[in-house]
C-alpha cells in the first residue's frame, strides 16, 4: 500500500526539477533584460540621425524600459523601417584615415552592434541570420547599408523577445501540468489511507457481527429446552454468521478492485512523470552546457574552469598526481582592435581558441578566462614538459597565417606555466602561474616562462 513517506522521494525530485525551471526562468528573463539593454545602446548610438528617426528610437527605448511584448514591438518595426529609410543625408565616411572621430564613432557603433549579434547569436534560430549580419559588418559600413542593418537586428531582436516569451510560456505550463500530476499523487495518497481506514472498519463491523452471533448462540444454548430447538437456533445463527462472512468478501473484493484501478492509474502516470522528468533533465543539461560554453570561441568560459580548477586540486591531493596550470594572453590584443577593429579581434581570439583546442589532449582543459586570456590545465603533466607543450603552441600560433580585409596581422601569445601543489587554491595557483605571465610580457613577450 502505499504511503505518504513513498511518495517523498517523488515530491522532493519533481519540486528540485521545479526550482531548476524556475533558475532557467531567471536566466531567460536575465537574457531579455541584456538584450533590453544593448537595443537601447543601439538607440543611442543612432540618435542625431534625423528628427523622424530620433523620435520613433525615443519610442523604442520608452518601450524597452518597462515590461512589453513582441507584438507591441512588431507595431513599431514599419515606422521605424519608414524612418531609417527615410534618411537623406549621409554619414560621415566610416572607417577612413581622413577622421579620426568619424573611425572612433563608427568603431563604436560596431562594437555595440557585435555586442548584440553575440546575444542574438545564443539562439539557434538567429544563427545564421547573425553570420550573415557579421560578415556585413566586418567589411565598411556605409550610410546606404545601416538602415538595412538597423531594420535586420530590430526584426531579430523581436524575434529572440519573442522566442523567450514561447520558451518561458512553455515553462510555465510544464510547471502547471507537473504541479497537477504531484496533486494527483497526493490525491491517491489520501485515497489510499481512505481505503485503508474502510477496510480496517469493514474488518471492524465483521468482527462485532460474529462476536454477537457466538454470543448469541450461546444464550440460545443456555435456554433452549430440547435438542430439536437447539438444532434449529444453531443453523440459523451459522446462516447469519455465512452471511456476515458473504459481505465481508464482497467489500473487500470491490475495495480491492477500486485499489488496483486507481495503483495501475497512478502507474501510468508515474511512467509519464518519469518520461517528463527524464526530458527536462536532458533539456536542463543542455542548457547547462550551454552556460558553461563562451559565445565567441565556443570553448568553456571562466564558470567551467571554476569547476575545473577545483577537481582536479581534489584530484591532486588525492592521488598526488602532477599537474600543471597555464595562463595564456594573447600579446599587442589592444592594438589589434585600434589597429583593424573589434570584428578583427573577435576573429583572432575565435583563432586562437581552435588552436587551443585542436592541439590539447583529451584530458586536458582550456578555456577563455576573459578578454583576450585563456587558462589551461594539464593533468598528469610535470612542469618541464608542461614547458615544451607550451612552447609547441605558442609556436603554432604565431605561424598561423591570419589576414583581415587582405592585410596581415601578426599573432603571438605569451604564457605564464606553474605546478600545482596540495596546499593550493584555486586563486594561489592562478595568481602564481599570473605573475610567470607577466614576467613573459616584460621579458618581451611571445614566450613562455615557469614559477
Amino acid at each position: 500500500m502505499t504511503t505518504a513517506t513513498d511518495t517523498d522521494p517523488w515530491r522532493t525530485k519533481y519540486y528540485d526539477s521545479l526550482g531548476r525551471l524556475e533558475e532557467q526562468q531567471l536566466q531567460f528573463r536575465a537574457m531579455e533584460t541584456a538584450l533590453k539593454r544593448l537595443v537601447g545602446r543601439l538607440c543611442t548610438a543612432a540618435l542625431g540621425l534625423a528628427p523622424p528617426l530620433d523620435e520613433q528610437l525615443r519610442k523604442l527605448q520608452a518601450v524597452i524600459r518597462r515590461e512589453t511584448t513582441a507584438e507591441e514591438l512588431e507595431k513599431l518595426t514599419p515606422a521605424l523601417t519608414e524612418a531609417i529609410g527615410a534618411l537623406d543625408h549621409p554619414l560621415p565616411p566610416p572607417l577612413t584615415n581622413s577622421s579620426e572621430s568619424g573611425l572612433a564613432n563608427d568603431e563604436r557603433v560596431r562594437s555595440i552592434l557585435g555586442a548584440l549579434l553575440l546575444e542574438l547569436r545564443r539562439d539557434a534560430e538567429l544563427v545564421e541570420q547573425a553570420d550573415a549580419l557579421d560578415q556585413k559588418l566586418s567589411a565598411a559600413l556605409t550610410s546606404e547599408q545601416l538602415p538595412d542593418v538597423l531594420a535586420t537586428l530590430t526584426d531579430m531582436v523581436g524575434k529572440r523577445i519573442q522566442h523567450i516569451e514561447r520558451a518561458k510560456e512553455e515553462i510555465e505550463a510544464l510547471l502547471g501540468h507537473m504541479v497537477g500530476k504531484l496533486d494527483e499523487i497526493g490525491q491517491f495518497v489520501a485515497e489510499q489511507h481512505q481505503n485503508q481506514a474502510q477496510s480496517q472498519a469493514s474488518s471492524e463491523t465483521l468482527n462485532t457481527q460474529l462476536v454477537g452471533e457466538i454470543k448469541a448462540m450461546g444464550e440460545t444454548v443456555e435456554t433452549a429446552k430440547d435438542l430439536l430447538q437447539i438444532r434449529h437456533q444453531v443453523r440459523s445463527r451459522m446462516d447469519a454468521i455465512d452471511k456476515h462472512l458473504k459481505d465481508f468478501r464482497q467489500r473487500e473484493a470491490t475495495f480491492a478492485a477500486a485499489i488496483s484501478t486507481r495503483n495501475e492509474q497512478m502507474r501510468s502516470r508515474i511512467l509519464e512523470l518519469e518520461a517528463e522528468a527524464k526530458r527536462l533533465q536532458s533539456q536542463l543539461q543542455d542548457e547547462q552546457r550551454a552556460s558553461t560554453l563562451d559565445v565567441l570561441t565556443g570553448i568553456p568560459n571562466r564558470q567551467a574552469y571554476d569547476k575545473r580548477v577545483d577537481d582536479e586540486l581534489h584530484r591532486l591531493r588525492r592521488f598526488k598526481q602532477a599537474t600543471c596550470l597555464a595562463v595564456w594572453d594573447v600579446d599587442h590584443f589592444k592594438r589589434i582592435n585600434d589597429t583593424y577593429g573589434h570584428r578583427a579581434g573577435d576573429r583572432v581570439l575565435r583563432v586562437v581558441a581552435d588552436c587551443f583546442a585542436s592541439r590539447i589532449r583529451s584530458t586536458d582543459f582550456i578555456a577563455r578566462y576573459g578578454g583576450e586570456e585563456f587558462v589551461m590545465i594539464l593533468p598528469g603533466t610535470h612542469l618541464e614538459d608542461a614547458l615544451r607543450f607550451g612552447e609547441q603552441i605558442r609556436t603554432a600560433i604565431a605561424e598561423i597565417g591570419f589576414h583581415f580585409r587582405g592585410s596581415p596581422v601578426s599573432i603571438t601569445i605569451s604564457s605564464g606555466v606553474t605546478a600545482l601543489s596540495p596546499d593550493d587554491t584555486a586563486g594561489t595557483a592562478f595568481d602564481r602561474a599570473d605573475k610567470a605571465l607577466y614576467r613573459a610580457k616584460q621579458e618581451g613577450r611571445n614566450r613562455c616562462v615557469t614559477v
